[in-house]
């Protein structure tokens, strides 16, 4: 008897979330002790003004945990659309 292997190869998208609430933004930005610039801050974050990623990096360089939450929605979007690669292994 032979046994065969087959492997799908896909893309995938893994989806997280996270939410930075004000307190949490002050602990990536503790250097700052001016409350009401930390504010003003805060909210040009929440108004886009901040960049996402200046947001992550300061957070990581301050070794700030981002507790991510996984959103359950993984996106196997090439099992629906094709395009991703089989290969086969023989076991003997």
């Amino acid at each position: 008897m032979v046994s065969i292997v087959k492997s799908e190869w896909h893309s995938v998208e893994k989806r997280y979330q996270i939410e930075i609430d004000r307190d949490m933004f002050g602990e990536i930005y503790s250097e700052i002790e001016d409350e009401a610039e930390l504010d003003l801050m805060y909210l040009n974050f929440e108004a886009g003004e901040i960049s996402v990623d200046e947001v992550i990096e300061k957070a990581w360089e301050e070794d700030v945990d981002l507790d991510w939450d996984w959103m359950d929605e993984d996106d196997w979007w090439t099992d629906r659309k094709g395009g991703y690669d089989v290969t086969y292994e023989v076991q003997v």
